[in-house]
């Protein structure tokens, strides 16, 4: 297994965990907070904003620059 395709790999596996917290957050079974309310607190403030597009930015450069 190539270190691309391992990095592809571990960026599904969280896809697939922050879907199932998405899903149990929005059940209310486990008294969980959804991911969007989340991010919802935290993008009130500035470093959490640029963090945010900083990280969207490096993702983009890695995945849609080939």
């Amino acid at each position: 297994m190539t270190a691309r395709s391992l990095t592809i790999l571990g960026f599904w596996v969280l896809a697939v965990v922050l879907v199932a917290v998405t899903v149990a957050g929005r059940t209310d079974r486990l008294g969980l907070v959804s991911p969007g309310e989340i991010l919802n607190v935290l993008r009130a403030r500035m470093p959490v904003r640029l963090a945010i597009v900083l990280g969207w930015a490096w993702l983009g450069w890695h995945f849609l620059a080939r």
